[in-house]
């Protein structure tokens, strides 16, 4: 077993806490664990890679625009592979960087791999059990998938997994109707594909206001379908893509939706595979890690910020 000072699962915002922490002790031996690209959600499949694909979107929506203005012009094709090229390099100049700094520090052992409580302060990494007696984490937070029949089998797409695509589907069915949805529905109809909206509340876009809410829909429906208060019942394969039933939660009223692809943006819950409560941490019934107004958890010297809290995701 390998001792440390500190453990710090994640690479997102618990780096700054732990950049301190050198700063204060530069003797400090420190753990950090992630199983993703370095970086944290934000950077590496959040708020930063969506807002640079939602830029381009706007200006082809501007340009579409413009003759209102008395400008005459003309959009005469969309390179798919050339924004999302662009994106990714954006993301991997930062994501490169950060990598470089965690490997090459000599206060930091950097686990690129899953991280799994084993005991109160023990965890798992990369077939190698580490043990701390201060640990922060910032375990982030992964898509919530929904129990439809047939969903698997299809296959789907997630936030953590659209980035990933290279070229543009036709069809695209969104199963949920908050803001990834908004927003990747926005981005793809944009670029060209047919683009419906399936979201399960009576509102669109729920945690908003609703009038924010109507004028959201009013303009984003001019670019795509966007149904709410639908559940989505079942998905098939079909010879030339997918197949959605999905069933108005009011009129019971169904309809079908065909697709190639499938996003699903349902929302995102704790990361399972970090079993707090081997460690005697202490989860809410959704199973987010609780912690005071000073981010501490059930146990002693043991915080979590960020996503893994549920709070402020």
């Amino acid at each position: 077993m390998k001792q440390y000072d500190v453990i710090a699962v994640g690479t997102g915002s618990v780096m700054a806490v732990v950049e301190a922490m050198i700063e204060k002790n530069p003797r400090a031996k420190i753990a950090v664990i992630d199983k993703d690209e370095p970086g944290g959600i934000c950077l590496t499949r959040g708020c930063i890679p969506s807002k640079v694909l939602l830029y381009p979107a706007e200006l082809i929506r501007t340009i579409r625009r413009a003759r209102g203005f008395g400008l005459d012009v003309e959009l005469r094709s969309v390179d798919f592979v050339k924004v999302m090229e662009r994106m990714h390099a954006l993301i991997h100049k930062d994501i490169d960087q950060i990598r470089e700094g965690l490997s090459s520090s000599e206060n930091i052992d950097y686990f690129h791999a899953p991280a799994e409580f084993t005991a109160p302060y023990t965890m798992l990494a990369d077939g190698i059990e580490i043990r701390a007696s201060t640990i922060l984490l910032g375990a982030g937070s992964e898509p919530i998938i929904p129990e439809i029949s047939g969903l698997a089998e299809a296959g789907y797409l997630t936030s953590d997994t659209i980035l990933g695509i290279r070229k543009l589907p036709p069809r695209v069915a969104v199963i949920g109707g908050g803001y990834i949805a908004a927003e990747y529905g926005f981005f793809l109809a944009t670029m060209g594909a047919d683009v419906t909206i399936l979201g399960r509340n009576p509102q669109f876009l729920p945690e908003e206001e609703p009038e924010v809410s109507q004028v959201a829909r009013t303009h984003l429906s001019e670019v795509m379908r966007i149904e709410t208060n639908h559940e989505v019942v079942e998905v098939t394969r079909t010879g030339d893509g997918k197949r959605l039933r999905a069933r108005d939660r009011g009129t019971k009223k169904e309809t079908v939706v065909a697709a190639d692809e499938i996003l699903v943006a349902t929302g995102r819950g704790p990361v399972r595979i970090l079993h707090p409560e081997h460690a005697g941490i202490k989860t809410d019934a959704n199973g987010w890690i609780v912690t005071d107004e000073y981010l501490a958890t059930s146990q002693p010297n043991v915080w979590a910020l960020g996503d893994a809290t549920g709070k402020f995701p």
